[in-house]
């Protein structure tokens, strides 16, 4: 009964929480774009389609951000009205109560990682074209220029330009070194499917020899998108982020970070229940709610500099989880 009656107040309270960091993260990329706004006299419909295909990435925030608030929020009351010594009082175990929000947790976990593998993708990439649109007036070409990729085991692609084809992509002035250390070079060439289909192509063995060829064709374990721009990571859906990372090592941190940042809203409000369960005093909570979040996101952002500075590996976007999870772990512990 306790149970029940203490989820119906963290959720009463999580939906006034999202709610509120929805609003705020929204305040923030307006006030972020308002310059831009105003001085493109952007009509209001194109502002609010801005919000729109946002929202997913703000969802993704505001989700286990508005569980944290929820839960010691709904615990602070309880302390406050006595609730929770009475019923420590009456034999109640802490931990009875705590599994319930960690049960909550995980269901807005899986609500978290779905979001940012399907739904939040598609609205980046609409979000990024329509942004284009309001700074240059035009759709984003898709083009790319001077990429390199290093699928493993299978040496290194280069061109100096890809842009949309018929048939996947167009790649012009392209050279390729192969895993045994021979270069191909071709003015051009095309990206279908999971290949690289070289034109006039030219052969250069370890030891200087040239060969002409009037086609080469090779494997690439990534199918073009034009979203394979470094600041488009998000924007790429799950199956795609994979691809990329097996040839972009740049792009193993945000796929790590994915999967890590859907677990982190369990973490969260795992720590989240066990700091509020441990509470004596109601006004702390508010005090903790801060400490959780800007803690969590100082984490977030020093493995973020971490793997950017080459100190550690894409593993590195797994350190707040880390952190939060151990933390979780001693006080679950201490709790009983």
């Amino acid at each position: 009964m306790l149970r029940r009656y203490l989820l119906r107040e963290v959720t009463v309270f999580f939906l006034l929480g999202v709610l509120l960091f929805v609003g705020l993260v929204t305040t923030d990329l307006l006030s972020s774009l308002s310059g831009v706004l105003l001085s493109r006299e952007t009509p209001l419909p194109v502002v609010l389609t801005l919000v729109l295909y946002r929202l997913p990435y703000t969802l993704g925030v505001a989700l286990p951000l508005g569980l944290v608030f929820a839960v010691l929020v709904a615990l602070a009351r309880m302390i406050r009205t006595s609730e929770l010594k009475s019923a420590y009082a009456g034999g109640v175990p802490p931990l009875s109560l705590l599994w319930p929000l960690v049960a909550l947790g995980a269901v807005v976990s899986v609500l978290v990682f779905a979001n940012a593998a399907w739904v939040k993708p598609e609205a980046q990439s609409r979000f990024e074209a329509k942004l284009y649109q309001v700074y240059y007036g035009t759709q984003p070409s898709g083009v790319l220029y001077r990429k390199a990729f290093a699928p493993n085991g299978l040496g290194v692609y280069y061109a100096e330009r890809i842009y949309p084809g018929d048939a996947g992509a167009e790649l012009e002035r392209v050279r390729i070194i192969d895993a045994d250390g021979v270069i191909w070079s071709a003015e051009r060439g095309r990206w279908e499917g999971a290949r690289w289909i070289l034109g006039p192509t030219y052969r250069v063995d370890k030891n200087g020899n040239v060969e002409y060829q009037t086609s080469a064709s090779f494997p690439f374990p990534a199918r073009y998108n034009p979203a394979f721009r470094r600041r488009d990571y998000e924007a790429l859906p799950l199956k795609s982020l994979r691809q990329l990372a097996r040839v972009d090592p740049k792009a193993r941190f945000p796929l790590e970070r994915r999967y890590a940042d859907a677990l982190g809203a369990l973490v969260l409000v795992w720590l989240a229940g066990v700091s509020g369960l441990a509470l004596r005093e109601s006004s702390l909570a508010f005090a903790l709610v801060v400490v959780l979040i800007f803690g969590y996101y100082v984490l977030w952002t020093l493995s973020a500099r971490l793997f950017a500075g080459a100190i550690a590996g894409p593993e590195v976007a797994w350190l707040p989880d880390l952190v939060y999870g151990g933390l979780a772990l001693l006080g679950t512990v201490r709790l009983r």
